[in-house]
């Protein structure tokens, strides 16, 4: 299944441009903590939540929407998320590669704490 079907809505909106250009780093910090919770619940698996880049880097700044330089990095950094088997461990242009959700949700809440960007 591929991300325009596993999260259709999120991936319209961003298409269409249905998320203001001002709203997107909230949204898609947003997206990311919903997948977190899911995985959590057991919803998801945790390599989901290297979605977050996909919807974040390929659909949205595909899109014409510009991310925070913050937003934007912790993005980056959720692309090899999963990946630690094939790729090794270590760091990325962006910081230190994410090793497991509880890293993932301790910088996402500083990224938004330091954006004033609530998770709610």
């Amino acid at each position: 299944m591929n991300l325009s079907e596993k999260y259709s809505n999120e991936w319209d909106e961003i298409r269409t441009k249905g998320v203001q250009k001002k709203d997107i780093n909230q949204y898609l910090l947003k997206f990311v903590w919903r997948l977190l919770n899911e995985v959590k619940e057991g919803k998801r698996k945790s390599v989901d939540l290297g979605d977050g880049f996909n919807m974040g880097i390929v659909q949205a700044e595909g899109s014409g929407y510009k991310l925070s330089k913050e937003v934007r990095g912790f993005l980056m950094r959720l692309s090899s998320y999963g990946l630690q088997e094939i790729m090794g461990h270590g760091d990325t242009p962006h910081g230190e590669v994410f090793e497991n959700p509880k890293e993932v949700e301790t910088e996402l809440k500083k990224i938004a704490k330091k954006l004033k960007i609530s998770l709610k």
